[in-house]
């Protein structure tokens, strides 16, 4: 019996290596092919994705699976074509990985992962017209941050997701503070948003400004 269930933990130590050995082979091949400017590479991520997804245990890798497939998602419509402009599945599948992320981490946590499906799920919210919960999960994120202060970024996966740019130091609160005034702009156009775009920089009000010129108009 004793050697019995030495051999079941075994197999269960073993499961946990492959899983992990299997994300840390696959994920440089998977970022590679999602910025590829061929439609039919970019689309067969997807079920590479839901295999990793299906397969991996560490929450930190599985919730980053997530969040690049929400990406994929979310860029479906792109990827298709100009025939299909909106897919209710895709923007649907988007925002309900982006939900299992943030409410697999608490904003306590030194995460990326929680600040990145806080700044992808705006969009597909946005499709809905969901903007007050896009206002307030920006700002939890933002308090959360002040706790936090600063967060060690996965480089080469929030590339990816948003740009090489924005992993820079400071970036992840202007992007927070920038969607909380857009998204606040589109709840409620009168509301005032100076709390957050006072010392933003100048492509970040460029882009409130267009939002509220066009809300406006």
């Amino acid at each position: 019996m004793i050697k019995l269930k030495v051999l079941a933990a075994g197999a269960v130590v073993a499961a946990n290596m492959f899983a992990t050995s299997l994300y840390d082979t696959q994920i440089s091949s998977i970022l590679g092919d999602m910025v590829s400017t061929n439609r039919d590479v970019r689309l067969s991520v997807t079920n590479r994705l839901n295999s990793l997804i299906a397969t991996v245990t560490n929450r930190e890798q599985l919730a980053t699976c997530k969040l690049l497939k929400a990406k994929l998602r979310t860029e479906c419509a792109d990827i298709m074509g100009d025939e299909q402009i909106y897919d209710y599945h895709a923007f649907h599948d988007a925002t309900n990985l982006c939900w299992d992320v943030l409410n697999t981490f608490s904003g306590k946590e030194k995460a990326w992962q929680f600040y990145g499906a806080t700044l992808l799920l705006p969009l597909p919210l946005s499709m809905d017209r969901q903007h007050q919960a896009a206002y307030s999960i920006a700002t939890n994120a933002i308090v959360s941050l002040d706790v936090q202060n600063d967060v060690a970024i996965d480089t080469n996966v929030w590339a990816v997701l948003f740009s090489p740019e924005s992993s820079k130091p400071g970036q992840i609160r202007m992007l927070l503070r920038t969607l909380a005034a857009v998204s606040l702009s589109f709840a409620d156009k009168t509301a005032d948003i100076s709390s957050y775009t006072n010392g933003l920089p100048a492509h970040a009000l460029k882009v409130v400004k267009d939002v509220r010129s066009e809300i406006e108009n």
